[in-house]
This record gives structure tokens, sequence and C-alpha cells, in this order.
């Protein structure tokens, strides 16, 4: 049985894919990577991170792109300047065919209106989801997949249609079985058979393991 972590922060992770911020050099070792540039690191200099982004985004090591996004409580970069970031990272996701891995907070409308402007190939993940049932079943309709970190609305939950889901710790350190082991149970399955559905999930999503 194989456990996987679609988004961790934990950079030595075997079992997860591990973020990789502005295109730095994959670290020796580490199998499975996501990278790409966070909504709060944006500054004037973000369209040099991406051509780093974009340069090594067809590396196999490189799962997904992201985690990029809509984040607009203050802190988070201008939303107007996010917005073309986020398309940039689109435009790498659709050219080298992997899925987007997206961190959105108060940005859904935006999100949603760019889905339906650029009509994605790719898959595109809602990461560390929190939200009420009636906005996780907006986004499904919408096509998108949601990945759920330990932090969540159990009824949400309930409520993603499993082949839409992905499990993921984000930051957190909670052993990985442990999550799973919790999710399973709301979701009223085997921990294997979860673990076998979001390992579908990723082969779907053109995510290699």
């Amino acid at each position: 049985m194989r456990l996987i972590d679609i988004h961790t922060h934990h950079g030595d992770a075997a079992d997860g894919c591990c973020i990789l911020s502005c295109g730095n050099a994959i670290p020796d070792g580490v199998a499975h990577v996501s990278v790409g540039l966070h909504p709060w690191e944006i500054d004037e200099h973000w369209a040099g991170y991406i051509d780093a982004v974009a340069a090594i985004a067809g590396d196999a090591r490189v799962k997904a792109i992201g985690e990029c996004g809509i984040d607009i409580p203050k802190g988070a970069a201008d939303v107007e300047r996010q917005i073309p970031v986020l398309k940039r990272h689109i435009e790498i996701s659709e050219a080298v065919k992997k899925p987007l891995i997206l961190h959105v907070v108060k940005g859904q409308e935006t999100v949603m209106r760019l889905r339906r402007e650029c009509r994605p190939t790719q898959a595109w993940i809602i990461h560390g989801f929190r939200g009420k049932p009636e906005q996780l079943r907006q986004y499904i309709a919408a096509g998108f997949h949601i990945s759920f970190g330990t932090l969540f609305n159990p009824d949400a939950l309930r409520a993603v249609p499993l082949e839409r889901l992905f499990i993921e710790r984000d930051t957190d350190s909670l052993p990985l079985v442990d999550h799973y082991t919790n999710v399973a149970a709301i979701l009223g399955l085997g921990v294997s058979e979860l673990a076998a559905a979001i390992e579908r999930n990723c082969a779907t999503c053109g995510i290699g393991w």
C-alpha cells in the first residue's frame, strides 16, 4: 500500500510531492517536487522567478506546477499583480502537461474566471481546502480537484467525489498514515481503499509516482 502526500513543505519527504519555491535546484535524493511561485513571494522580480520555474518544469522529478494562485488578504501581493503571475503558471502547466497546484484565499471568483478564459487541459488542484460543502460543490462543478490537509470541514470532505480527491499535509508534521486514517474513517473507507483511490487520481492527472 502506497500513501501519497500531494503537497508537502517537508523537503525530505519520500512519500510526498515537495514544494520547491521559485525554481530553485532540486535537492539531491528528492524524487518528487512541485515548483512555482507562491502569491506571498511575488515581488518586482517575479518575471525572473517564473523564468526559473519554466526552466526546470520539464524535469521528470517535477510532478506538478505550483503552488501558485490568488491570495487576497493583506500580506499577499496586490491581486492585480497576482493575476499575470498565475497566468504564466497556467501557460507552463499546459506546456509541460503537468497539473496546477493552487493556493486560493478569497480568490475563488478570480480563479474560476481564469479557468473559463484559459480552458486548461491539465488538472487544477485546490490545495489545503478548508471551505464549506457549498464552495466545494462550486469547484467540483467547474472541474477542479480538491486536496485536503489536516485541517478541514468534514462535511466538505464527505461531499467530494472520490475521483476528485487528494490528500496532503502541507506544513503539518502529522504522520501521513494518521492523516489517511482520519480521512478514511470520515469517508467510511479502509485506508488501503483510500490509498488506491488517491494513487488512481494521481495517474489520471498525470502525476507520475
